[in-house]
């Protein structure tokens, strides 16, 4: 019987140090408390990063009023942001919006809220602007869509449309669903 006590003695005093130990170990109630709510880890007012191309070249600028990183999941959540990307021998495409989504990477970033995408020419006209809600932009193919109404806004002509796909290096339109416009005449232009 008395071996019997001892072994249970030994367990319990075993089962003691190991939590202590694990205790001691283990990270800190802060740091679990942040691991495990969605809390931002830092953030900026005022925030620019621009991005380069391999030959130095400026590929797109990202601007906004506040950005907040979650460790968590590796996001970053944007207020107002602005996005300039560029391409070779045209003008920037500017898109604007209410707020801001960048996943993990920093390769996928989803505007919400009211969003602009628009392109000015060589005279700093617009050239074509669209109004729109809920756009994902897919930095690394330069490439933007939405499923959302938007309005297209031309020099001479206004369509109205169901889902965008834009090809920003190609300067190319993709209109899904209920596209519908109207050209101005040639007198008008």
């Amino acid at each position: 019987m008395k071996l019997h006590w001892k072994l249970i003695v030994i367990l319990v005093l075993l089962v003691i140090g190991s939590t202590w130990l694990l205790k001691l170990l283990g990270p800190d109630p802060a740091t679990r408390k942040a691991v495990l709510e969605h809390d931002p880890d830092y953030y900026m007012e005022d925030f620019s990063t621009l991005t380069m191309e391999q030959d130095g070249e400026p590929k797109n600028r990202l601007f906004a009023e506040y950005m907040a990183h979650y460790r968590d999941d590796d996001t970053t959540e944007l207020v107002k942001p602005r996005l300039e990307v560029y391409r070779r021998d045209k003008t920037p495409v500017i898109i604007i919006a209410d707020k801001g989504w960048v996943t993990a990477g920093n390769d996928v970033i989803l505007l919400k809220g009211d969003v602009k995408l628009w392109q000015n020419d060589l005279q700093g006209q617009r050239e074509l602007e669209i109004i729109t809600s809920d756009v994902k932009v897919l930095m690394e193919e330069e490439y933007a869509e939405t499923d959302e109404p938007a309005t297209l806004i031309g020099k001479q002509t206004t369509v109205h449309a169901i889902g965008v796909r834009a090809y920003l290096k190609e300067s190319r339109l993709e209109l899904l669903n209920n596209v519908r416009g109207t050209i101005l005449p040639e007198n008008n232009r």
